[in-house]
Formats: C-alpha cells, structure tokens, sequence
C-alpha cells in the first residue's frame, strides 16, 4: 500500500540523532534542553489539585471552550495590558492545533502561507500535513533582524492565504520592529490575507522591552498563546486563538471556525475548569524562568566575550541564545557534531532553522545553572583549542 505523500519519505534521523543513539549510556550536557518541567523550576506541589474538580464528571461541549476558561484567558491577557472581549477567546489543545485550525480555515489544499525563515520548522511540517506550501520570508542579518520586505513581496503568490509572524521570534529573540509590523499588515491588506501572530513567548520580554500585540484593523487577524510557555506546563495541553478584524470579516470567520472546533471538541475538560486558578501561577513560573534565563544568558555572554571565534547575537526576548560563529569556512552542523563527540555537550545548528546566511548555534537558557556553565564553557574550550583541527 501507499502513504500519503503529507508525511516525508525519508524518515531515518538526521546526523546528529544518529550520533546521539551511539552515546547512548554516557552523560550529555544538553543545552537544547527547552521543556520547562524537566529543569528545575519550582511548581507547587499541589498546583494540579485543582484538576480533580468534581464538575469534570459532567461533559459540557463547547466548541470554544467554556465560558469560564475564556474569560480566565482574557483576564489573564487584560492584566498584562492586553483588553480581550472573552467571546473572541477559542480555545485549543495545543498551539500547533490552533495553527491547524487556522490553516483550514483559511487554506484549501495547494495553498501556501508566508511563514518567516529563520525560523522553528515545525510550521513547515503543520502546513504539509494540511497538503498545503510555506511560502518563506526572509530576515536580514542585521541589528534587530528587519525583514526583507522586497523578498517578502515576491514570496506573496496568488495562491498565499495568510502571513505568519512570530513575535518574539524564535530563535532570534527579536520583537517585530514597527515599520516592519506596519508594512505587513500593509501586504495582509493589499492581498486580502489573515495575520497571524504567534506570541507565545510573549511573556518573556527582557527587562527595558514590553510587548505590544499589534492587531491589524483591516484584515483579519488571530493571535496565539497558551499554557506550555505562559505556564511552562506543556503537558496540560491548552492554547488559545484571539480574534480581530473587520466586522464582517470576523464574524464570519468565527462561524466557520466554531464548525472546525466543533468538529474536534479537542480542550479537556478538567484544564478548562481549572484554569482561573492554574494562572495564578503565572507570575511566579515567570518571574522564576526570567530569572533563569538572564542568568544563563549573562554566563553565556562572559565566556564568549573573550573569543574571537563566535559572538553572541543581542536579544530582546524567548528561551534561546544565538551564537555566531565567525570562522570562515568552519559549518555550524560540523561544530555541533565536534561538540557533541569531543565535548558530550549538545547544541543545535542554525541549518536546523534555515537561516540565509551566516553560520550559528542555537542554545536553550533554559538549563540548571551547574549545568549551562558546564556546558558553555566546553564549548569556550572547544574554540579556545581549536578543537575543530584535532
């Protein structure tokens, strides 16, 4: 029999998996590591008691969400500044099934969305399976990371339904620069497509930046959250989708969408009902995982500072460190392999993020502190040594 041609044909692991798999039984420093709940951060040891609800024992389906979740959703998001109407709240199981949800509702089979490049490659794999194209727009290398609008523009086919933003970006740790911001929504509203804002790592903006959502006012647009990075709980499974837009536009858009969650009824029951009381832990993982962060960064950066082999590229916000490596001719894939079979220390490569030039490693920040430390200075030492010539 056949499969469908929505998943890759070549499914073996990549280089550097298969590396991973032959060290097996010998202690990684892994400083990719980016789930939350498996680097120490502090969490109530009854936070979750407030799942055990004896309400979840009635099944109320709302394709939306229940009311209650919504509106816990949109006080949590009008304390930090951001006034949200709760009947434009639609709850989701995950962010990668709220992007689904827009692709279908949006997007016919051979349609395509501008999606920003460098960037996490799982869009690339939630468009294809949804027998949809990424359309890619690039990022110039520079301060703050403008987009190449005139590459932007000829990326925008007749076929191109929506544009994606990721804000702050991953993994440059970059805000949208507001002229940028400006001239897409611009592009959205000349071509008649949707804005979609990825914000999930909105919460963590470094410390002299605050985000702003920018909502277009004549195009469609949507915006994305949810529990794994707000909360740092990604195995409770809850995102969320807010609406804008036109009048007209938005409330049919909301129609068919409620026929797409309707279809799915995927949010469980006991995470809706516990929500209101989940965030309030919002600001203590937060303040924690800021904390966290900064210091790892400000370790990364006084180890690096010293070599003339790589730079650590500025950052206004995210989990992620981006380092430079400024050797000509030497590959960030090869350096990652030298780290991972000389040093036992595990980092990722830009090629995983499809950056236009250049050539980076990527590091969580997430990491113990013993940890990271350890880790970022076997790569000092990688560099300081040459290691890439023995």
């Amino acid at each position: 029999m056949s499969f469908s041609n929505r998943t890759p044909e070549d499914l073996s692991p990549n280089p550097i998996a298969r590396i991973l798999e032959g060290l097996q039984g010998r202690p990684i420093l892994d400083l990719t590591e980016s789930n939350p709940t498996r680097c120490g951060f502090y969490y109530p040891p009854d936070l979750l008691s407030h799942l055990a609800s004896p309400s979840a024992l009635k099944y109320e389906p709302f394709p939306f969400g229940l009311p209650q979740a919504r509106r816990a959703v949109a006080d949590y998001l009008r304390a930090k500044g951001q006034p949200v109407d709760q009947d434009r709240v639609v709850l989701t199981a995950s962010t990668s099934e709220a992007y689904s949800f827009l692709f279908k509702l949006l997007g016919d089979s051979g349609s395509g969305f501008l999606v920003p490049t460098p960037g996490y490659p799982l869009l690339e794999h939630l468009l294809r399976l949804e027998g949809m194209e990424m359309l890619p727009y690039s990022f110039q290398t520079a301060e703050n990371w403008p987009v190449d609008l005139e590459q932007t523009y000829q990326a925008t086919t007749s076929a191109c339904r929506g544009l994606v933003v990721v804000n702050p970006h991953n993994p440059t740790g970059a805000f949208l620069r507001r002229e940028d911001q400006e001239a897409l929504e611009d592009l959205c509203e000349k071509n008649h497509l949707a804005y979609i804002s990825d914000e999930v790592f909105a919460d963590f903006a470094y410390p002299g930046r605050v985000f702003k959502p920018w909502i277009p006012l004549k195009t469609l647009s949507f915006r994305l959250g949810g529990l794994s990075k707000s909360l740092g709980l990604p195995q409770l499974k809850l995102s969320w989708i807010i609406l804008d837009g036109p009048a007209e536009l938005l409330n049919e858009g909301r129609d068919r969408l409620e026929l797409i969650a309707d279809t799915y009824l995927s949010v469980n029951t006991p995470v809706q009902l516990a929500l209101g009381d989940l965030l309030k832990f919002a600001p203590v993982f937060q303040k924690q995982l800021m904390e966290r962060v900064l210091g790892n960064r400000k370790k990364l950066e006084e180890k690096l500072r010293a070599l003339g082999q790589v730079r650590l590229w500025p950052a206004q916000g995210g989990w992620y460190a981006l380092v430079e490596i400024k050797e000509k001719g030497l590959r960030d894939d090869r350096v990652v392999v030298d780290l991972l079979k000389k040093y036992q220390v595990l980092v990722q490569p830009g090629a995983f993020y499809d950056f236009s030039e250049g050539q980076f490693l990527v590091l969580s920040l997430l990491p113990r502190p013993e940890e990271f430390q350890e880790g970022v200075a076997r790569i000092a030492g990688y560099f300081e040594k040459a290691g890439w010539e023995t």
